[in-house]
């Protein structure tokens, strides 16, 4: 699988990058925890300034911001907002790179079909994206050890794992997106300013407690105060990620089969 094993190596050094620097991250939030646990009363008097409004935008509750998974739960979503652009820009530039290059022509025509190449490249994805997620997910159970009072690995795994699926979902729209531009200036802008979209749309559909809002709104797909209730996503958004993931690669499959490769 040489289209496979060259995916990974050209974004080997990305891929360590955003590790490291989203595992630091991470750990360097979850050190606070114990400060914070000590200051409750300073941050009780905090949030007591702020309108009911920005706190439900940003899904900020007391009571669960002073637990280990609150807290890793709320930071996570700063998170999660990262890798959303970072899958979605490895989404953007699969086939959209070559798209833009005009280079497809070149690849197209190589004696490999066009699903062969779409499917190497994208298990290669997904393989980037698991290794990014299990990174932060050894982080989070290394801070739980240390820190929560009462440790609860399944939830922390269900907290820091729901990531793997939104970055499915962004890497396939990315994708999707990728093979229809005719062509991407700026591939890390655009997946910035998608996501960044998304995210606020959250917040809006988190504000207006509104239902329907919420199925346009990835980032709430798993919501960390169910997880920490029930112990297990939510099934119905659960399953519509993995639909709207599953959609989108079919339409990214029909997408490329019928490009001309003089429209590359």
């Amino acid at each position: 699988m040489p289209l496979f094993r060259w995916t990974l190596k050209t974004e080997k050094k990305a891929l360590i990058l955003w590790a490291v620097s989203l595992t630091i991250t991470l750990l360097l939030f979850l050190f606070m925890y114990p400060s914070i646990l000590k200051e409750k009363e300073a941050y009780e008097k905090i949030l007591a300034v702020y309108p009911k409004e920005v706190l439900e935008a940003f899904a900020i509750e007391l009571d669960t911001l002073l637990s280990f998974h609150g807290y890793l739960g709320y930071v996570y979503g700063y998170i999660l907002l990262a890798l959303g652009i970072y899958s979605m820009r490895l989404g953007l530039t699969t086939i959209g790179k070559e798209i833009s290059r005009n280079t497809s022509e070149f690849l197209f025509t190589k004696p490999v079909k066009r699903s062969r190449v779409l499917l190497e490249k994208g298990l290669a994805a997904f393989l980037l994206m698991l290794f990014l997620t299990l990174s932060l997910l050894l982080a989070a159970l290394f801070m739980e050890y240390l820190y929560a009072e009462k440790k609860e690995p399944g939830i922390t795994f269900l907290i820091v794992f729901s990531a793997f699926f939104l970055q499915m979902l962004f890497y396939s729209l990315g994708l999707l997106m990728g093979i229809l531009k005719r062509k991407v200036r700026f591939f890390s802008s655009s997946a910035i300013g998608v996501v960044s979209a998304f995210y606020i749309l959250s917040m809006v559909s988190q504000v207006l407690q509104k239902d329907y809002l919420r199925y346009a709104a990835p980032f709430r797909y798993f919501d960390v105060s169910e997880i920490m209730r029930s112990g297990t996503y939510d099934r119905v958004f659960l399953l519509f990620s993995l639909l709207l993931t599953t959609l989108l690669l079919l339409f990214s499959f029909t997408a490329l089969k019928r490009k001309a490769l003089s429209a590359g």
